[in-house]
């Protein structure tokens, strides 16, 4: 069994590489359906979750 620690970090933009303490949500066509998550810095799609709200 592996063992989740929590720890106290922000994480990196695997695009801009930049620093995030907030993502930006995508809310407009297929992305009103599925929830769309975008760097804030790059606007790249770092994740995305199915379903409506």
């Amino acid at each position: 069994m592996v063992k989740i620690e929590k720890e106290d970090i922000k994480p990196i933009c695997p695009h801009c590489e930049k620093e995030l303490d907030k993502l930006v949500e995508v809310n407009r066509g297929w992305f009103s359906v599925n929830r769309v998550f975008c760097c804030p810095f790059c606007k790249k799609i770092v994740g995305i979750s199915a379903g409506a709200q």
